[in-house]
């Protein structure tokens, strides 16, 4: 590609973190039986009348100024005209001319910005389950809070978009405004994508790529479709502007419509609806309660905690994982044990679990303990992992779990000296070869006395021991 550059913008639709829909009462709860969340309001029966929800407002304000976006003092909704199944009324209620937000930026992890052009409020559309003789249509969806944020043209590469996704998702979940999973379908991403020589300011002939439904597949679709773009231009052919699908199966994009058939929605303002006013009270409201931002979070880490970089990203891709991380810490101050225990065996447990994080009852104190109790030679590595996995979703007394299970390290000389006589006396050979100029022996030995000691002993101390032991029968 060194003879091109890409140029990128991505259309994001989050779903707003509410109880119930935008327009209506109706619940916002994902795994309901299909078509019970509906009503008339968000079906659009002759004679109703959409309200519009306060708290969708107040979420999409918050959004709004943690991308450092201006808002518009008064905003309104139009109609969105155009027909698909999932789409009952035949009419999406949105906003075009007068968004809520505009001119904001992401700050990604090299430095560079991305701009956001608009941020603005709309109503989803159902679900179409494509079965073997036909399709379903599921409405519980229709009429769920939507945010539309749209990004300027100003990513380069498959992987900045990935970045920009990804700093959009944390600020996102950090805020509380979206808990953005993807599989449930609360962010999706639609992105516009074109070739242009080096060095010219002119936009290419831009492809809209839909039917992402992961950043792999926004990665993946996004690489393919910069190489199918480049041959076409090196073989002299012309890029058609054109809708494409993601086609999963084949990895590859395929045409879904051209220019020519795409749609005119034939915008008009919402009759049913007034204009709202976007207040300063709101707005400052909406400031005040912003929490710590991740960027702001990632310089309090670095000088707070003198962790690397990249164990920082790892804390701060979660903001249950930073927030545990901090209160772990602020029971046992040393970092770098603490990170290294929840990223390690603490992860590797509450991803076996059926509900993840959710299901872990364990407390950052008491995993603090834990950590404790290793660092200080309390538990060895394998009798605090056993803890680990009996406190994890009970929560525990962690001297009570030691106490039952007898895991207490066992680190007195005098209480190991009869197991390291007794492996001496019984594995004469690799004391030989010790003694014989073969030191990784020593390993075999140790191991053997840990076997003895049902794994409670201190290895550091039975290495010790059983060098000192050896060295005698030189």
């Amino acid at each position: 590609m060194s003879d091109f550059e890409t140029v990128i913008g991505l259309e994001v639709h989050v779903q707003l973190k509410t109880d119930s829909k935008i327009f209506c009462s109706c619940s916002t709860a994902f795994e309901n039986p299909p078509n019970s969340n509906i009503c008339p309001i968000c079906c659009g029966y002759p004679g109703v009348l959409p309200v519009f929800n306060k708290k969708a407002l107040e979420l999409a304000v918050r959004v709004s100024l943690a991308l450092d976006c201006a808002i518009n003092e008064y905003i309104y909704f139009e109609r969105k005209n155009y027909f698909y199944p999932d789409l009952p009324k035949n009419y999406q209620i949105s906003q075009y001319k007068q968004p809520l937000a505009e001119n904001g930026f992401i700050e990604l992890i090299n430095g560079s910005k991305i701009g956001v052009e608009r941020v603005h409020l709309e109503e989803d559309a159902g679900k179409l389950i494509h079965a073997a003789t036909a399709s379903l249509v599921d409405y519980n969806r229709t009429g769920i809070p939507l945010l539309e944020i749209v990004s300027r043209p100003d990513i380069r590469s498959a992987l900045e978009a990935v970045e920009y996704l990804t700093s959009l998702k944390q600020i996102l979940q950090y805020i509380g405004a979206s808990d953005c999973d993807m599989e449930k379908g609360s962010l999706r991403c639609d992105a516009n994508i074109s070739l242009r020589e080096k060095g010219d300011k002119n936009l290419g002939t831009k492809v809209e790529i839909k039917n992402m439904n992961s950043f792999k597949g926004i990665r993946d679709a996004l690489l393919f479709e910069e190489k199918r773009q480049k041959k076409s231009i090196l073989e002299g052919k012309k890029i058609l502007q054109e809708t494409r699908l993601w086609d999963v199966d084949n990895s590859k994009t395929i045409v879904m419509r051209s220019k020519e058939e795409a749609h005119d929605y034939r915008y008009f303002p919402e009759p049913d609806l007034l204009d709202f006013a976007v207040t300063e009270d709101l707005i400052n409201l909406e400031r005040s309660g912003l929490p710590e931002l991740p960027k702001d979070k990632k310089e309090r880490f670095i000088k707070q905690y003198c962790l690397a970089d990249g164990d920082i990203k790892v804390l701060l891709s979660a903001l249950w994982l930073a927030d545990f991380f901090e209160e772990a810490v602020a029971n046992f101050n040393q970092p770098k044990q603490i990170f290294n225990w929840l990223t390690g065996p603490f992860l590797e447990q509450v991803n076996g679990l059926d509900g993840g994080f959710k299901t872990v009852g364990l407390c950052p104190a008491k995993f603090a303990k834990i950590v404790e109790y290793f660092c200080s030679d309390k538990l060895n590595n394998l009798a605090a992992k056993k803890v680990l996995a009996k406190a994890i979703v009970s929560n525990r007394d962690i001297d009570e779990i030691i106490a039952e299970e007898g895991l207490a390290q066992m680190s007195d000389s005098d209480d190991l000296t009869e197991f390291i006589h007794l492996v001496i006396e019984e594995f004469p050979k690799p004391v030989e070869e010790y003694i014989l100029g073969k030191e990784t022996t020593i390993q075999f030995l140790v191991g053997q006395v840990m076997k003895r000691t049902k794994g409670k002993a201190n290895p550091k101390i039975v290495k010790s021991l059983l060098i000192d032991a050896l060295s005698k029968l030189k």
